[in-house]
């Protein structure tokens, strides 16, 4: 592209996120067609509304394209769609990776249905880069209706936080507030600057995720002590995430989906530099450790996220059991078996850390040995209950009295819900103090070296 090139507010966000000077655009000259109610002059328009091209981040080939606002008030055409659609047929016959940052103000009424087929083909082509390619997206102002869908079908969604809007149907067609119902933390990795995204952006490619699902996972020079210890682990106790970022090489932590969800932490962690797909429980605000639908929901797009992309899978363990609210009676047990089956499908090593105390068949949900966990690890102080083992002990024996119940409780915790309970049962392979994870995980993984 010509330093001489006067660049549009798109062409400027393409440049940012790509090495600089290797951006190079394909269809520059491509107009809207002429129709019955376009003029010569509203025709004319440069690059009708989209700027395509390729470039490299970090020197790692993508395709990128971005929706100009500034050209027929940023309205998506036959022509517009030809563009992107021809972009992903060349990012998936490289084998690379396609980025987006969309700002649509919807169709283009001019052009009628030659539009609505080009968003069709998009679709399809959308679906089928799912099996093979990373797709990312970014909201950088208005994005409704169909490209919202479309938007939510990448693997990844971010939106800028002071201009971006992600919705289904405009505000002036839903009777309540739109505040009120639409919340695009439930369907996005996060809400940030611009800057934040490209710096996201970019660590994904260059780091995280493959070029394509052929490829194998990267591994990343480690510099961080393999044994090194994590002192103040088991005081983190309830923070997923807090432990996540302990016991990963350097600290290193890429959350998704970070504000919805609270329940359940998703993200990308590193141990001896291989990338780990990470879950775990989190405790609420309020202090709860219960999981949602929510949650569940979140944990299972995460999981299929990596057994698309072959990324070994860490779950940590610590929850109460499962929402009470009666409002999740209706959505938690599909969501629950929608996790379960991202789990039991995923062909790649599983590893399972119980860090707290769990109660009832949740336990069973995140990553057991029956679920199809290849190690399962536990902190010494860690438990796992069927039932409270006050309220077992009170079934167990109605006539004890308390002296005895005391006694019976202890016994009962001893034999069904310790550590090494659980591991002379074969549900666990090792119990271990809580300041030794790091090294006995990264053990864990380097197992399956020969597969990466």
């Amino acid at each position: 592209m010509s330093n001489k090139k006067e660049f549009t507010g798109a062409q400027k966000m393409i440049c940012q996120i790509l090495d600089p000077g290797s951006f190079m655009e394909i269809g520059e000259a491509v107009t809207a067609r002429l129709t019955d109610f376009y003029t010569p002059d509203t025709q004319d328009k440069p690059s009708d509304g989209v700027i395509t091209g390729y470039g490299t981040i970090d020197g790692q080939l993508v395709y990128i394209f971005s929706q100009d606002v500034e050209v027929l008030g940023g309205t998506y055409g036959e022509m517009h769609g030809q563009k992107i659609n021809r972009l992903y047929q060349l990012a998936m016959k490289a084998k690379a990776p396609i980025i987006g940052l969309l700002d649509c103000h919807g169709f283009r009424i001019e052009e009628g249905l030659d539009s609505l087929d080009k968003f069709a083909r998009l679709y399809a082509l959308q679906a089928q880069a799912s099996d093979l390619i990373p797709q990312i997206m970014a909201v950088v102002g208005m994005c409704g209706g169909g490209m919202s869908i479309a938007a939510n079908m990448a693997d990844f969604v971010f939106v800028e936080k002071e201009h971006g809007q992600l919705f289904v149907n405009s505000a002036s067609s839903i009777d309540r507030s739109f505040d009120e119902i639409v919340d695009q933390a439930d369907f996005t990795d996060a809400s940030m600057s611009f800057d934040e995204i490209k710096d996201s952006i970019r660590t994904l490619v260059h780091t995280l995720i493959p070029a394509n699902t052929e490829r194998k996972p990267r591994q990343k020079p480690c510099n961080d002590d393999l044994n090194r210890l994590c002192p103040n682990l088991a005081g983190l106790s309830g923070d997923g995430r807090a432990i996540l970022k302990e016991i990963s090489d350097n600290g290193f932590f890429f959350e998704t989906r970070r504000d919805c969800g609270e329940d359940m932490v998703t993200g990308f962690i590193m141990l001896d530099g291989i990338v780990i797909g990470a879950i775990a429980n989190q405790k609420s605000k309020s202090g709860m450790r219960r999981i949602s639908a929510e949650g569940f929901d979140k944990a299972a797009t995460f999981i299929e996220l990596c057994d698309k992309f072959s990324f070994p899978i860490l779950t940590l363990t610590d929850t109460e059991g499962f929402d009470t609210s009666e409002e999740q009676e209706i959505y938690l047990p599909k969501a629950a078996g929608r996790m379960i089956r991202a789990l039991t499908k995923a062909k790649a090593p599983k590893v399972n850390l119980i860090t707290g105390e769990i109660y009832g068949s949740a336990y069973s949900i995140m990553n057991s040995k029956g679920l199809g966990a290849d190690y399962v690890f536990m902190w010494d102080g860690a438990k796992v209950n069927l039932i409270n083992a006050k309220q077992a002990v009170e079934i167990l024996y109605p006539q004890a009295d308390s002296t005895m119940i005391e006694q019976r409780i202890a016994d009962y915790e001893k034999s069904h819900s310790g550590a090494r309970a659980l591991a002379r049962h074969d549900y666990v392979d090792k119990v271990i103090d809580p300041a030794d994870s790091r090294k006995y995980l990264v053990g864990a993984f380097e197992t399956f070296a020969n597969l990466y």
